[in-house]
């Protein structure tokens, strides 16, 4: 039998996707403060316990696939959340953290779902998730500062006008790998490093050993998703990267809060099975 795979809604999987895969997702909770501000909270210990008792219904072995501990103390509660359901339950709980977000959790929690057991299922999240990059474009750096998810030095880069980093998700947190002038530069950096991710050849320097992998972009603009999908594409063509599915997802409300409007996203990760 299949292991069950739970995973958080940072991984920003749609529903059918969710289903069509058998992963269950446990919402990350916005709220508005007194002062009319978004902020957001882990689920809580009772909520991923719930889940996890679910999942171990279908499976009795159970992989717990969270977003980075840098970004949330979600792991915290699924750790404790965790020893609850194994001292309980027939079951075996095995959380990870990711070391990421977004649609590089996305693939990584789908790489694991049809794992034969818990250590080939562990095996292939920790695998997709260690050679996966996330990568984003946003309107603003002042949500990220607000929230404490980049540090003062990417901070500043929010004052300069016309700058736009591009972030990339690391084990350690949110940091700039690139900066430019323009809207339309930071797209087209955006796209450079996703195909120098995947093998292309966009960006001097080592590559990655070119391999097949798979792909997930982001947005909720639908018109700039549809460019940046046609971009992309014609991008890795010309490259001579390998890529065997790409997923279109949306960004979840919870990193909306902290990314803010007009955010995009562009996550690779190595085809495995």
């Amino acid at each position: 039998m299949p292991i069950a795979v739970v995973t958080d809604s940072a991984a920003c999987l749609t529903r059918s996707l969710a289903q069509d895969h058998g992963i269950d997702v446990v919402a990350l909770h916005t709220h508005t403060d007194e002062t009319g501000a978004s902020t957001t909270s882990r689920p809580s210990i009772e909520e991923l316990a719930q889940a996890y008792r679910s999942a171990a219904r279908r499976s009795r072995e159970v992989l717990a696939l969270h977003l980075s501990a840098s970004l949330s103390g979600t792991l915290d509660n699924a750790r404790l959340a965790a020893q609850q359901v194994n001292a309980d339950e027939e079951a075996h709980v095995a959380v990870i953290d990711s070391g990421t977000c977004s649609g590089a959790l996305a693939l990584a929690a789908l790489a694991a779902s049809g794992a034969r057991d818990l250590r080939h299922g562990t095996a292939l999240a920790h695998e997709s998730a260690a050679r996966s990059h996330q990568y984003f474009i946003i309107d603003s750096l002042g949500h990220l500062a607000r929230s404490g998810r980049i540090d003062r030095t990417t901070a500043r880069l929010g004052g300069v006008l016309g700058i736009r980093p591009v972030l990339e998700v690391a084990p350690a947190g949110i940091r700039a790998v690139e900066t430019v002038r323009g809207a339309a530069r930071a797209r087209k950096s955006l796209i450079d490093h996703a195909v120098h991710a995947a093998g292309g050849t966009a960006l001097s320097g080592p590559r990655p050993p070119a391999g097949p992998v798979r792909l997930a972009i982001q947005g909720e603009d639908p018109t700039a998703l549809d460019e940046l999908a046609q971009e992309l594409r014609a991008a890795l063509d010309a490259a001579g990267a390998i890529t065997v599915q790409t997923l279109t997802l949306p960004i979840d409300r919870a990193l909306r809060v902290h990314l803010g409007p007009g955010a995009l996203g562009i996550a690779v990760a190595p085809a495995l099975e």
